[in-house]
């Protein structure tokens, strides 16, 4: 049904059903939880994704602490430790041309997280 809205599961505000990042709280994948790198449905018990098979924490590279599949930044010291794409939510590399799932051209949105 066009214009259908489910709330945030991190904030709970009204969001599109197809909406890849919540517009309020900016969270990825704000109606499921899904692996950052090949958008699977996952649970958050699991450690390794049923899919892609890429580990779902990753240790953060300043003070070790786990950080999940929901979050790209430590939330101890605040570094971050993942990217995403603006357009499709998956992780991408930092510095890539484009983003290898939706093809989006990345190279403005670097830009802007230089400033």
């Amino acid at each position: 049904m066009p214009g259908y809205k489910r709330a945030c599961r991190f904030c709970g505000r009204l969001v599109d059903e197809d909406s890849v990042a919540c517009p309020f709280c900016t969270r990825a994948h704000p109606l499921a939880p899904v692996c950052p790198y090949c958008v699977a449905p996952i649970d958050l018990a699991w450690t390794v994704c049923n899919s892609c098979r890429k580990p779902l924490t990753i240790p953060c590279p300043k003070c070790a602490s786990p950080v999940g599949p929901d979050t790209d930044a430590c939330e101890k010291c605040h570094a971050v430790v993942r990217y995403r794409c603006p357009a499709c939510a998956v992780v991408v590399v930092l510095d890539a041309k484009k983003c290898d799932r939706c093809g989006a051209k990345l190279k403005e949105y670097w830009k802007a997280q230089a400033r």
